[in-house]
Protein backbone atom coordinates (compact mmCIF):
# COMPACT_ATOMS: atom_id res chain seq x y z
CA UNK A 1 0.00 0.00 0.00
CA UNK A 2 1.01 3.35 -1.24
CA UNK A 3 1.39 5.55 1.81
CA UNK A 4 -0.11 9.23 1.73
CA UNK A 5 1.69 12.38 1.75
CA UNK A 6 -0.66 14.36 3.76
CA UNK A 7 0.16 16.15 6.98
CA UNK A 8 -1.95 14.39 9.31
CA UNK A 9 -1.60 12.54 12.68
CA UNK A 10 -0.89 8.46 13.20
CA UNK A 11 -4.27 7.56 14.01
CA UNK A 12 -5.64 9.43 10.70
CA UNK A 13 -3.44 7.68 9.32
CA UNK A 14 -4.38 4.55 10.26
CA UNK A 15 -8.46 5.28 9.95
CA UNK A 16 -8.01 6.18 6.52
CA UNK A 17 -5.57 3.02 5.70
CA UNK A 18 -8.26 0.67 7.52
CA UNK A 19 -11.05 2.92 4.91
CA UNK A 20 -8.48 2.20 1.94
CA UNK A 21 -8.63 -1.59 2.96
CA UNK A 22 -12.69 -1.96 2.96
CA UNK A 23 -13.86 1.08 0.40
CA UNK A 24 -17.61 1.64 0.73
CA UNK A 25 -19.36 2.10 -2.67
CA UNK A 26 -16.35 0.15 -4.73
CA UNK A 27 -18.38 -1.72 -7.61
CA UNK A 28 -19.38 -1.40 -11.32
CA UNK A 29 -23.16 0.02 -11.46
CA UNK A 30 -25.32 -1.39 -13.92
CA UNK A 31 -27.27 1.17 -15.74
CA UNK A 32 -25.51 4.49 -14.64
CA UNK A 33 -27.00 7.40 -15.36
CA UNK A 34 -23.45 9.09 -16.02
CA UNK A 35 -20.17 7.19 -15.68
CA UNK A 36 -16.65 8.00 -16.56
CA UNK A 37 -12.87 7.07 -16.16
CA UNK A 38 -10.35 9.19 -14.95
CA UNK A 39 -6.35 8.59 -14.60
CA UNK A 40 -4.14 10.14 -13.05
CA UNK A 41 -0.67 10.31 -15.08
CA UNK A 42 2.09 10.73 -12.48
CA UNK A 43 0.79 7.64 -10.31
CA UNK A 44 -1.37 5.81 -12.61
CA UNK A 45 -4.58 5.74 -10.24
CA UNK A 46 -7.28 4.40 -12.41
CA UNK A 47 -11.19 4.91 -11.65
CA UNK A 48 -14.59 4.72 -13.26
CA UNK A 49 -17.40 6.88 -11.52
CA UNK A 50 -20.76 6.39 -12.16
CA UNK A 51 -23.97 8.04 -10.95
CA UNK A 52 -27.55 6.80 -10.67
CA UNK A 53 -29.74 10.28 -10.81
CA UNK A 54 -33.79 10.35 -10.37
CA UNK A 55 -34.76 14.02 -11.09
CA UNK A 56 -32.75 15.74 -9.93
CA UNK A 57 -31.27 13.66 -6.66
CA UNK A 58 -27.97 11.34 -6.32
CA UNK A 59 -29.50 7.91 -5.96
CA UNK A 60 -26.30 5.82 -6.36
CA UNK A 61 -22.88 6.60 -6.74
CA UNK A 62 -20.21 4.32 -7.05
CA UNK A 63 -15.97 3.43 -8.31
CA UNK A 64 -14.23 1.28 -9.82
CA UNK A 65 -10.78 0.66 -10.14
CA UNK A 66 -7.28 0.82 -7.97
CA UNK A 67 -5.30 3.71 -6.66
CA UNK A 68 -3.47 4.89 -3.71
CA UNK A 69 -4.70 5.52 -0.51
CA UNK A 70 -5.78 9.17 -1.01
CA UNK A 71 -7.27 8.54 -4.44
CA UNK A 72 -8.98 5.69 -3.48
CA UNK A 73 -10.59 6.83 0.41
CA UNK A 74 -11.60 10.12 -1.69
CA UNK A 75 -13.40 8.95 -4.27
CA UNK A 76 -15.25 6.54 -1.76
CA UNK A 77 -15.97 9.09 0.81
CA UNK A 78 -17.10 10.92 -1.86
CA UNK A 79 -19.78 8.56 -3.19
CA UNK A 80 -21.28 8.41 0.21
CA UNK A 81 -21.42 11.73 0.62
CA UNK A 82 -23.19 12.37 -2.99
CA UNK A 83 -25.87 10.04 -2.08
CA UNK A 84 -29.10 11.45 -1.83
CA UNK A 85 -28.00 15.30 -2.90
CA UNK A 86 -29.17 17.27 -5.56
CA UNK A 87 -26.80 17.08 -8.95
CA UNK A 88 -25.87 20.54 -8.96
CA UNK A 89 -23.89 20.68 -5.70
CA UNK A 90 -20.91 18.37 -7.28
CA UNK A 91 -20.19 21.41 -9.74
CA UNK A 92 -19.29 23.26 -6.47
CA UNK A 93 -16.78 20.98 -4.58
CA UNK A 94 -13.02 21.88 -4.66
CA UNK A 95 -10.31 20.57 -3.01
CA UNK A 96 -11.01 22.62 0.66
CA UNK A 97 -14.28 20.10 0.37
CA UNK A 98 -12.10 17.11 -0.09
CA UNK A 99 -9.74 17.91 2.74
CA UNK A 100 -12.48 18.20 4.85
CA UNK A 101 -14.52 15.29 3.81
CA UNK A 102 -10.92 13.36 4.29
CA UNK A 103 -10.35 14.85 8.00
CA UNK A 104 -7.10 15.95 7.10
CA UNK A 105 -5.70 19.58 7.55
CA UNK A 106 -3.91 20.26 4.44
CA UNK A 107 -2.72 17.59 1.35
CA UNK A 108 0.61 17.60 0.60
CA UNK A 109 0.74 19.82 -3.17
CA UNK A 110 2.37 16.21 -4.51
CA UNK A 111 -0.67 14.31 -3.67
CA UNK A 112 -3.95 16.72 -4.88
CA UNK A 113 -4.08 15.20 -8.17
CA UNK A 114 -5.02 11.96 -5.86
CA UNK A 115 -7.28 13.51 -3.85
CA UNK A 116 -9.62 14.90 -6.68
CA UNK A 117 -9.45 12.29 -8.89
CA UNK A 118 -12.90 11.54 -8.15
CA UNK A 119 -14.21 14.71 -7.93
CA UNK A 120 -13.10 15.42 -11.34
CA UNK A 121 -14.25 12.34 -12.42
CA UNK A 122 -17.51 13.10 -11.25
CA UNK A 123 -17.89 16.26 -12.86
CA UNK A 124 -16.45 15.13 -16.32
CA UNK A 125 -19.09 12.82 -16.09
CA UNK A 126 -22.03 15.01 -16.27
CA UNK A 127 -20.12 17.21 -18.69
CA UNK A 128 -21.10 13.84 -20.85
CA UNK A 129 -24.58 12.83 -21.90
CA UNK A 130 -24.12 9.52 -23.43
CA UNK A 131 -22.90 6.59 -21.22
Amino acid sequence: MKSPSVYMDEEKFYELSEYYSNPKHKFKMDNPTYKYENMTISCGDKFSVYLKVDGSKIADASFDGSGCVISTVSVSKLCDYLIGKDIDIIKNLDLKFIENLLGIGKINPSRVNCALIGLRAFKKALSYTEN
